[in-house]
């Protein structure tokens, strides 16, 4: 296991299942987000998240800063970010309203996203920050890539900072999570994996915790549920032996864990992970087995 912390920007169309993922994959966080972002976390993961309230950039600030003395959380999931960066644009307009302040005003704005760069940079955790999406833009003469919906230059500046940046997508042929997560080296969006992990699985299944597991960091389970990680392991190694059968197999699996009591919440849960390990570590072996592919 790896000792490094990551830094890493997800970003995608709203209701891509972003949120939803960062219940099911970090259970332990700490999630700086705004009121009611979180009921896919409630609802679906069955759970109810660790939460503080931030509104603008300066907000998540402070909350990193105050963080940072406890060493509390081994994890800190900013969502959304994007809709963050809005509120801290807004609010620098109302301080300088007048057209002769313009420059006063993005001054503040990327003087609390550079701030936030650092201290998530030099966070002693996991940072996770969701966004929205922006596509590929021809301004003038300069062509700027796809990503992160953030105000002007800090749809670059921001992602430059990070490990991982992660594309949201969807694959109908993938039941019954559509969710995927793309990471290649197209022109036209940034993507990009300092770990050197998602180059090779792109696209993998919308299971961040799972990405990260791949990649040598222990990520912790949800504490009511600590026979979870056996009982993945396990499950993985029979759905990987079901080869063609693996809905089959799955489907039964499902139906073991409901008769042993799970409830089917966690029971969904922790097959989904057990899928989503079989499908990553295939991707794994077959990109170590080749040179090109």
């Amino acid at each position: 296991m790896t000792t490094e912390n990551a830094l890493v920007c997800t970003y995608g169309p709203s209701g891509s299942g972003k949120t939803t993922d960062m219940g099911y994959s970090f259970p332990t966080a700490l999630f700086i987000a705004t009121q009611g972002a979180l009921h896919s976390i409630r609802h679906v993961c069955g759970y109810e998240p660790t939460r503080m309230e931030a509104t603008t950039i300066a907000d998540v600030n402070k909350v990193l800063q105050q963080i940072e003395k406890t060493n509390e959380y081994k994890i800190i999931v900013i969502d959304d970010f994007s809709f963050m960066c809005e509120k801290t644009v807004s609010a620098w307009k109302q301080k300088y309203s007048r057209k002769s302040q313009i420059w006063d005003m993005w001054g503040g704005v990327y003087s609390d996203v550079l701030k936030f760069r650092d201290l998530a940079r030099n966070a002693k955790c996991h940072v996770i920050m969701n966004c929205w999406e922006q596509g590929p833009k021809q301004l003038d003469s300069e062509f700027r890539k796809g990503g992160p919906l953030l105000a002007g230059k800090l749809s670059q500046m921001v992602p430059s900072v990070c490990d991982v940046v992660l594309k949201c997508d969807r694959d109908p042929m993938r039941k019954p999570w559509p969710g995927i997560y793309k990471c290649g080296y197209e022109g036209n969006y940034i993507m990009k994996d300092r770990f050197d992990k998602c180059y090779g699985l792109s696209p993998a299944p919308m299971n961040l915790a799972e990405i990260l597991r791949a990649s040598g960091f222990e990520i912790d389970r949800h504490p009511s549920l600590p026979w979870q990680e056996d009982a993945v392991a396990k499950l993985s190694e029979n759905l990987s032996a079901a080869g063609a059968q693996i809905t089959d197999t799955a489907n039964n699996l499902y139906g073991q864990l409901l008769q042993a009591g799970i409830d089917p919440q966690a029971a969904r849960w922790t097959l989904r992970d057990a899928m989503d390990r079989v499908v990553i570590n295939r991707a794994i072996s077959t990109h170590n087995s080749r040179f090109i592919a």
